[in-house]
């Protein structure tokens, strides 16, 4: 059998801990020995870092991921380690890796609410987490950080539950020893594990070469506002609102004149930031460098005055400071911005006077069709279904096997934050088992209901609040239907969702759906509390061991690793 080829849209990756094996052991040359430490540090060009190795330890590294196992170690469950460093071509803040990283791995693990921690000088995001594998209980630590605008890394410990504090010294020991470095770019298109692998692919590339879509390239425009105005302003010097034009000039949390503060401290206000470029807008990102996450709406401004709303809501608190808040902006009618206009509502927190220390629009110049491309013939699924362009459209419902059987369907119709505990079986056309677990994932979890799905060894966990109303729902992970077979989840297929991403920067699930010529199969689905998301997660299957997955946020594939091919 061939060794798994994965494919990703923007590197991440290696967030699943499902494959770790590792075991005990301590770092060579950290006792008496005579080993030389030098050669016990290792570097990763692509990761961007370097560790000290762990003796006795087997060491690998793919394209700036580490792993580091030991021989005996019971795979999946360590103790061990393992460590990931990149390149991205996505500006992140730590708590956005962060919810990218453990969302993704949320069926699997529960994590503990995290710390800042300091790693080389960078300050990241520390925490622990929890959960079973291999029928086994195990406990885990992970670290998370952006070292730069464009650069990542996080590093995940893990071990059987019992093991896990005589083996955290270890890993902290470890996480304390990294390094960091510019780390040097990488080919995101395949990652090749092995030399077999590599030779097979050139042989089937020189055979053939899959055409991808014809992608007109658009020249996406990133500014800074160039001037500004504001309801109010604490002088028209320091703090004034022309200090958030330009780009970020504030690099720590706290009051400082380079930043834009309104004349109170408890005031409802307002600051309007002009660009000297109209552009179709894709994104917006908001610098706050002192009280952050007041902002109560955003409106964007047309060049004939005209406002359209982009967000409002009430004021969350953030754990970063400076805070950089980023806006993916996916119109419904195309038009140009000229300016952007921040209310803020100081009294609501009581935190103090917010500051704002600059504004970047992000967007296409005028003229440029955006979401549209050329007419592309996808491939037909088994039912001779075919599907063109990349517009969405109305949803595909060809569902078969199982998934158009009554228990899926239900699974479907168990709507998140709508439906009521008291009519789950009456849903899912089958009773269902309270689990015995007692571990609350968020304060309001009352209880989680067990369904068995129609597929041999598939649970559907279904998890309702103290107020009796569903908020999530998973299948356990590693589990997907043995009867869903699609002929557009190939390589080509990929390279279209890939190019579509690339251009937008947001796939919509109807886009998607139609594009693979299938509705798909949802793996899970929640609510996310923090910034009231729904969060939903689905894989198209080639029968063959192959998928195409995406992670949408209300409905859009908008950030990393958002998209996912894995290739049998």
């Amino acid at each position: 059998m061939k060794r798994k080829i994965f494919k990703i849209s923007i590197i991440l990756m290696m967030i699943s801990l499902v494959s770790i094996a590792c075991n005990l052991g301590k770092f060579e040359g950290s006792d008496s020995s005579s080993d030389d430490n030098s050669s016990n540090e290792y570097s990763s060009k692509e990761g961007g870092f370097s560790i000290q190795k762990v003796q006795d330890y087997t060491f690998s590294e793919v394209l700036g991921g580490i792993e580091m196992t030991a021989p005996g170690a019971q795979p999946e469950v360590g103790p061990g380690m393992q460590i990931f460093g990149s390149l991205t071509d996505q500006e992140l803040t730590n708590d956005e890796m962060w919810d990218m990283i453990t969302q993704q791995s949320a069926t699997t693990f529960d994590f503990d609410k995290p710390d800042k921690y300091k790693v080389d000088d960078v300050r990241g995001l520390l925490a622990e987490f929890e959960g079973e594998q291999s029928g086994e209980e195990v406990r885990g630590e992970v670290f998370v950080v952006m070292v730069k605008p464009d650069q990542q890394f996080f590093m995940f410990g893990i071990a059987p539950k019992e093991e896990w504090r005589k083996f955290e010294p270890v890993f902290m020991e470890v996480l304390d020893s990294v390094k960091f470095f510019d780390a040097v770019p990488i080919d995101t298109t395949s990652e090749n594990f092995d030399d077999s692998v590599m030779e097979e692919n050139e042989a089937h590339s020189e055979e053939s070469q899959p055409v991808s879509p014809v992608v007109d390239e658009l020249q996406l425009i990133r500014q800074w506002a160039s001037n500004a105005i504001a309801s109010t302003e604490y002088s028209s010097t320091d703090w004034s609102a022309m200090q958030a034009t330009g780009s970020p000039d504030v690099d720590v949390c706290g009051s400082d004149p380079k930043a834009w503060s309104p004349a109170y401290i408890d005031t409802e206000d307002y600051i309007e930031v002009y660009y000297d470029v109209p552009v179709i807008p894709t994104e917006l990102v908001i610098y706050q460098s002192y009280n952050p996450s007041q902002v109560v709406e955003i409106q964007l401004v047309d060049p004939d005055g005209e406002a359209w709303l982009l967000w409002y809501g009430d004021p969350e608190e953030v754990s970063d400071c400076p805070d950089m808040w980023t806006h993916t902006i996916d119109l419904e009618e195309t038009f140009l911005v000229q300016s952007v206009v921040i209310f803020v509502d100081q009294g609501i927190m009581n935190w103090g006077g917010v500051e704002i220390d600059a504004v970047e629009l992000v967007g296409y110049p005028e003229g440029a069709e955006i979401g549209t491309s050329t007419t592309v013939q996808e491939p037909s699924d088994e039912t001779g279904q075919t599907f063109t362009g990349t517009t969405g459209g109305n949803i595909p419902t060809n569902y078969e096997g199982f998934m158009a059987g009554p228990v899926y369907q239900g699974w479907l119709n168990v709507i998140i934050n709508e439906t009521k505990e008291a009519d789950l079986d009456e849903i899912m056309t089958i009773p269902g088992k309270k689990s015995t677990e007692n571990w609350k994932p968020r304060p309001d979890h009352k209880d989680t209901y067990l369904y068995q799905m129609p597929w041999d060894g598939m649970t559907g966990y279904i998890s309702v609040t103290t107020a009796g109303v569903v908020y999530k729902k998973s299948i356990n992970p590693n589990h997907y239907p043995n009867d869903y077979a699609l002929m557009s989840v190939n390589q080509e297929t990929y390279d279209q969702l890939n190019a579509i991403y690339n251009r937008d920067k947001v796939i919509p699930y109807e886009v998607m759906a139609n594009l693979l010529g299938s509705p798909g199969f949802l793996f899970e689905q929640y609510h996310r509390v923090d910034d009231n998301m729904l969060i939903s997660q689905y894989f198209w299957l080639n029968g063959k061991g192959g998928r195409i997955s995406g992670y949408f946020l209300d409905g859009k594939l908008t950030g990393m690793a958002g998209l996912v091919f894995i290739e049998e």
